[in-house]
């Protein structure tokens, strides 16, 4: 399996077919900008969502998952380099990364508080 780190990816992005393979979550927190999530538990039935670009790169939180999803899209006939050291490194070394917003159906915080003040008040006033 090839390895490549996260300053050398750079010098590829953006135009490189990057997979984070990190959960939902994780991906929501940080990522590197045009990359597509495709959580290392789901990889075995989304390979329609790699893209069919060579080579693949994958990455994940600092390279465990990364190499095992890379194993795994190697077995599979994918031209792949895994990211040693994955998206913690890109970070390290001042690359861009974008943080996602939260759900549009999560309401805000103070919404949350409003709510349950509204909900408190009916249950003494019917109390």
């Amino acid at each position: 399996m090839r390895t490549i780190a996260a300053d050398d990816l750079a010098t590829r992005w953006p135009g490189a077919a990057i997979v984070d393979v990190r959960g939902r979550d994780e991906y929501a927190t940080a990522h590197i900008p045009e990359t597509v999530n495709i959580p290392l538990d789901e990889l075995a039935s989304r390979l329609k969502d790699v893209p069919n670009s060579t080579p693949v790169y994958v990455l994940c939180g600092s390279g465990k998952r990364s190499s095992q999803a890379a194993g795994l899209l190697s077995g599979r006939g994918y031209d792949v380099v895994n990211v040693a050291g994955g998206i913690t490194e890109w970070y390290r070394g001042g690359h861009p990364v974008t943080y996602a917003p939260p759900p549009a159906d999560t309401p805000s915080r103070g919404r949350w508080r409003s709510l349950a003040d509204r909900l408190r008040g009916r249950r003494t006033a019917s109390s």
